[in-house]
């Protein structure tokens, strides 16, 4: 059966952002003379900013206010957002879904600001019916809630229920991928580093053709 909604991860599907992540933490906290080293890469890739403020606050003894780190690496991503880029053959697959009049989504593990801001400035906000980001659902991925809070999300635009295996989640990270598989959805994995885009493509068309 072919899919009927697509609900992309945002950060390193949509948008390389990884780099842009890091080091708006690495500039930031150079102002409080702390200097992150190369072994904490995964772990800022894999958490939020308010995740990241925790650790760095409890452990490398970061003593700013968790909203005022927050304002400043924010900052930081802003005034550099255009050096963020699209992924290869993101546009190619969002035509192909439209083409198919099938909707589309984002869910997000990141914070609304950060996320929007990339998400605007590459003109890609308008192509989603909606956005989800950490603060519209309960939980976090890998658990299944971001995913089941999109297909309600979906259910309540198109006026319709929605099967889960109906919906196909589109990620780079493992952690997103458990959580689309837990919410009972077929999933595309599209790590960081593979950049096999008509091998991607192939296996989104197929989506569409089952």
């Amino acid at each position: 059966m072919a899919i009927k909604y697509v609900f992309w991860d945002s950060d390193n599907t949509l948008v390389n952002t990884y780099h842009h992540h890091w080091n708006k933490h690495v500039e930031t906290l150079k102002q409080h003379n702390i200097v992150l080293g190369e072994q904490w890469e995964e772990r800022i890739y894999t958490n939020n900013g308010s995740q990241n403020w925790e650790w760095l606050h409890a452990e490398l003894g970061l003593r700013v206010e968790k909203e005022d780190y927050l304002n400043q690496i924010d900052q930081w991503y802003f005034d550099h957002i255009a050096q963020i880029q699209i992924r290869d053959g993101i546009l190619d697959a969002l035509d192909m879904f439209e083409a198919a009049s099938i909707p589309m989504g984002v869910v997000s593990n990141g914070r609304k600001r950060s996320v929007m801001s990339a998400l605007n400035a590459k003109n890609l906000s308008p192509r989603f019916q909606f956005v989800l980001c950490i603060e519209d659902y309960e939980g976090r991925k890998p658990e299944p809630t971001p995913y089941l809070a999109a297909k309600n999300k979906m259910q309540l635009i198109m006026g319709a229920e929605i099967d889960s295996k109906d919906c196909l989640v589109i990620e780079d990270d493992p952690k997103g991928v458990e959580s689309g598989l837990a919410a009972g959805m077929p999933v595309v994995h599209r790590a960081i580093g593979d950049d096999n885009t008509p091998a991607f493509l192939a296996q989104c068309r197929a989506f569409i053709s089952q």
